[in-house]
């Protein structure tokens, strides 16, 4: 789900079960399907007419825009032989759509800051960038185009998974990361929440394209 907000700090949504067209922007006066429920310390949410929850919030002192989509999938859903799957496809959704080809270097055009995490209960992907309606309606249809079309294919799974693998590895070297993972898994034995977010190696080095698509 989207959070937008005109020169602001910083903005936060989360996906609901519907998924976004993959159409252009539609008109910005077109507020049709837009209910605004609440406003709770200059945070306002809205709901649109297929279920998406918006937070916007407004800070006139920023000459910048924040784009925050959140979806409430994560760690936590991954079944046994998979674990890893929720991070991985985190990478390969910024390997673009038949319409955003190149996502890395339309980031760079328009100047934006981006990044994505994942966790047990959600991943997000989120881009900062010059306030102008040119900006907003490009990163807007960036995350929904993105949303379903992205390409999920073979080749970067094949590339992706080193550069997990060596996030991996970079955990196994800190004594604070080793000691987070060792007491989750004792605090949560039958819950995927014990389960490292970046997955098992053997898991990461065996995944299956079908499988990461399906997931």
């Amino acid at each position: 789900m989207f959070a937008i907000a005109s020169c602001t700090n910083i903005s936060s949504a989360k996906k609901s079960e519907h998924h976004a067209s993959d159409s252009q922007p539609s008109n910005q006066g077109d507020l049709s399907g837009v209910e605004e429920l609440r406003t709770i310390e200059g945070i306002t949410e809205y709901r649109l007419s297929n279920g998406l929850q918006v937070l916007l919030f407004p800070d006139p002192s920023q000459e910048t825009i924040t784009v925050n989509i959140t979806y409430r999938v994560g760690s936590k859903h991954e079944n046994y032989g998979e674990t890893g799957m929720a991070h991985l496809l985190e990478h390969l959704v910024f390997k673009g759509t038949p319409r955003h080809k190149d996502i890395p270097k339309e980031l760079t055009d328009h100047g934006a800051e981006p990044n994505g995490t994942t966790w047990t209960d959600r991943t997000n992907y989120f881009e900062t960038f010059s306030a102008n309606d040119e900006n907003l309606n490009w990163a807007l249809d960036l995350e929904a185009d993105r949303m379903v079309n992205s390409f999920i294919a073979k080749k970067d799974l094949d590339s992706e998974m080193t550069v997990v693998r060596n996030e991996l590895e970079n955990g196994e070297n800190s004594p604070f990361r080793v000691l987070i993972q060792r007491m989750l898994a004792a605090s949560f034995d039958w819950h995927n929440y014990g389960k490292s977010t970046i997955g098992a190696r053997s898991d990461l080095e065996n995944v299956k394209i079908e499988n990461l698509k399906a997931f």
